[in-house]
Formats: structure tokens, C-alpha cells, sequence
């Protein structure tokens, strides 16, 4: 059974291809390196979810360069204004309104899931730099859990941890560090209960990027 992949989370195939040899130029000429571990735990094929550290605007760009397949994010609604409302729109972005989040716009996610994308979300909400890594809230775990739970079939959909690290900061000519963790999978926080399996789940998945956020920043230190 196949499912109609929403259309606010399209992506313009000429636009799409026409931009990334540009977009990797761009990275490439901006910071000095880019540094990707882990690459062994990204799924070849099938949904998935990219759960990752916030830290800069830079960061959508940066984790693209995890696949060449068009990636799909979940963009704070207020990004989605004029030019750049309209470039981001026709390369995977879809809205979400942070203070008030909307059923849509977690139906929209669930549905991607179900068409098998790969679906990028910042679990800590926006950009964090005052800390290492803000609390989650379990909504990233719970929407995982009713991929599965409503599709027709009965899809796995792993969370795959991201760490990521701009040394010393995200401007021109740092080092950027990421590390692709171990996969998360829902039916190994099985719980008594799904909000409980939800809490597990995100409190697994927090261990798992300021584990490897350590490790990282361990990594950018002996580089310098």
C-alpha cells in the first residue's frame, strides 16, 4: 500500500540538483574542514529520523551532506517568509509553529515517515549555545512510535543520534565535527505503556548525542 507523500514537503528535482554542487562548493570554501564519523550508522534505505544537535543556522546545510538524497526538516514557521520562505519550501522544508504546535504539522511528519524519507529534527527546539544540550521533550519520541504504530506496514523507524561541533565557534573557517551515533530503535525502550516507552526512548536518545557531543569536542581539541 502506498502513501501520498505530503505535499507541503516537496522537493523540486531541477532546483534540488542544480543547487548541490554548489551548496557542497559553499561548505567546502566556508569552513576550513569538515570532519564526519559514525557515516556506518546511516540507513542505506527505508525512513528515518536525524535527531541532532542545534547549535547554528549553518547546521540544515551542514547535515545535507550526510546523503545525497533530498533530506526533509522541520522548520520553525517564521523561516518560511520571502526568498528564502520559498527556496527552503521546494528543498524539503515544511512549517512548524514552536510555540504552538499543530496537528498537521505532526501528521505531515508521520506521513513522510510512512513514504520512507528521511526526516531531520532538532529535539532541542531551536539553537542552544549557552549549554552542551538542552532538555528534549518526548514529542520526537512520540511521533516515532505513531509512525509505527499507524502504518499499513508495519514500518521500523530508527532515530539515528547526531552530535555536531563547530570549533571554536560556527563562523568562517572553524572546524565542523559531526558524529553519526548508533541507531535507536523503539522496540528496545519497550515499556509498560507508550508514554513511558516515549520517555525512555528520548532519554536514550539524549545520553546518546551529549555522549558523542563529548567525544567530539574531545576530538576538535587535539586539532587545534
Amino acid at each position: 500500500m502506498s502513501v501520498r507523500a505530503p505535499e507541503t514537503a516537496t522537493v523540486q528535482p531541477w532546483l534540488y540538483w542544480s543547487l548541490l554542487p554548489i551548496h557542497r562548493l559553499l561548505l567546502k570554501t566556508y569552513f576550513s574542514s569538515i570532519t564526519i564519523t559514525g557515516r556506518e550508522y546511516l540507513p542505506a534505505k527505508g525512513p528515518v529520523v536525524l535527531a541532532s544537535k542545534h547549535f547554528s543556522r549553518w547546521d540544515p546545510l551542514i547535515l545535507s551532506l550526510l546523503s545525497t538524497e533530498p533530506l526533509r526538516f522541520m522548520t520553525d514557521v517564521q523561516q518560511l517568509q520571502g526568498v528564502q520562505g520559498w527556496l527552503i519550501k521546494r528543498l524539503g522544508a515544511f512549517p512548524v509553529d514552536r510555540t504552538r504546535p499543530s496537528i498537521s504539522s505532526f501528521r505531515n511528519a508521520i506521513d513522510l515517515l510512512h513514504c520512507d524519507r528521511k526526516l531531520v529534527i532538532f529535539p532541542e527546539g531551536g539553537i542552544v549555545r549557552d549549554q552542551p544540550l538542552r532538555a528534549f521533550k518526548p514529542g520526537l519520541a512520540r511521533l516515532v512510535l505513531q509512525a509505527e504504530a499507524t502504518s499499513a506496514e508495519k514500518i521500523s523507524v530508527p532515530i539515528v543520534p547526531i552530535a555536531l561541533h563547530y570549533s571554536p565557534d560556527s563562523s568562517a573557517r572553524a572546524k565542523v565535527f559531526i558524529r553519526v551515533c548508533s541507531k535507536l530503535h523503539s522496540h528496545n525502550h519497550q515499556q509498560a505503556n507508550e508514554k513511558q516507552t516515549a520517555q525512555f526512548l528520548t532519554n536514550a536518545l539524549y545520553e546518546s548525542i551529549l555522549e558523542g557531543l563529548k567525544v567530539i569536542k574531545a576530538q576538535s581539541e587535539k586539532v587545534q
